[in-house]
């Protein structure tokens, strides 16, 4: 086993028993150090750096990512959630838009995103406007992760409007 696979094996272990977060990191680093073209420690580390509160770091990641790879829509996604997260909702719904309008492999979690999105920023024509694509996805892709979600986003959509009244 090379030495970045076995930096990747310890660092995703330690990741995963959520034991040590700051190993998770270190680890990455190291890994980045020894194979800079590898995308797996940029992610694991842009996430990482993104769940223990740091998303503009974590957006250095996948930035990277996106350098070594334009094509990455799970980099772009990511960013997506991170613009959310630092409330630029108009750099959000650009990337997201992007991922649904061209259909890429990571259209319906951009879907979700932009749901959960039109609802925190309480867009109520956006968010009309998103359920119906989902909607129309559902019914013409049989999108199984769709069709798992919308009730609970619904229901929060709910929620939220009887606490408007």
């Amino acid at each position: 086993m090379s030495d970045i696979n076995k930096i990747m094996e310890e660092a995703e272990q330690a990741y995963f028993r959520e034991d040590d977060l700051e190993k998770v990191l270190k680890l990455t680093e190291k890994a980045v150090e020894v194979e800079p073209t590898d995308i797996r420690p940029w992610d694991l580390m842009g996430v990482t750096l993104f769940e223990t509160g740091h998303p503009e770091e974590s957006m250095i990641c996948f930035d990277k990512i996106l350098e070594l790879d334009p094509e990455n829509n799970d980099a772009k996604l990511k960013k997506g959630q991170i613009y959310t997260e630092l409330k630029e909702y108009s750099n959000a719904l650009a990337i997201l838009d992007e991922l649904i309008e061209n259909k890429t492999d990571r259209k319906d979690e951009a879907i979700i995103a932009k749901l959960t999105l039109n609802l925190e920023m309480e867009d109520e024509e956006a968010y009309q406007e998103t359920l119906k694509l989902c909607k129309k996805v559902i019914n013409e892709e049989d999108s199984k992760l769709l069709k798992d979600e919308i009730g609970f986003i619904e229901s929060i959509h709910s929620i939220m409007e009887n606490n408007k009244k």
